[in-house]
């Protein structure tokens, strides 16, 4: 098979299973940088213990509260530690507790569809789809790699296309130092 042909046909069929990737990191990167994150339109609740709770009691202790208190219980309920905090659960639904100051905090997130899409854009939820985004950031190089394959054979545009480069790599770079 021709290199131009394999370029092409790459393309078209990569970039087509791609697309929810494309999409799905387009649109919470424009929210993202609009200031909308990853909690926006999450459920949260929060309770506080006047009581420290030592920490190696702090996963009985969070379990009993939670069937006392009818809170419900994530899918994973392996704890973790995030931050200094005792954990479980996942991107989508955690609940946490930490004891500080002589007080235990206890607090709840079930993130919102947006939410959880921003989750994974930021690489924070299981590794599964960080697979695919790798993939994705890997394709999106070879896109434009036969990309250029499939235009080199552009013999008329061939000044144009090149001017278009180097004007993208000097934009891309001051603004990239400006905005530093």
């Amino acid at each position: 098979m021709k290199l131009k042909k394999f370029s092409r046909q790459f393309h078209i069929y990569v970039s087509v299973f791609l697309l929810p990737m494309a999409l799905l990191f387009a649109i919470t990167g424009i929210v993202y940088i609009l200031g909308v994150n990853q909690d926006f339109g999450a459920t949260k609740q929060k309770w506080v213990i006047e009581e420290t709770i030592p920490q190696e009691k702090q996963f009985d202790y969070l379990i009993d509260f939670m069937r006392k208190n009818n809170i419900s219980f994530p899918q994973n309920i392996e704890p973790k530690q995030y931050r200094g905090t005792l954990m479980i659960g996942s991107a989508k639904y955690a609940v946490t507790i930490n004891s500080q100051e002589g007080k235990t905090i206890i607090q709840s997130i079930k993130r919102s569809f947006l939410g959880n899409m921003i989750m994974l854009h930021k690489a924070k939820a299981k590794w599964y789809f960080d697979i695919l985004s790798i993939a994705f950031g890997l394709a999106l190089v070879l896109f434009y790699v036969s990309g250029v394959i499939m235009t080199a054979f552009c013999k008329n545009n061939r000044k144009e296309i090149l001017i278009s480069l180097v004007l993208g790599f000097i934009v891309t770079a001051i603004l990239a130092y400006i905005s530093l």
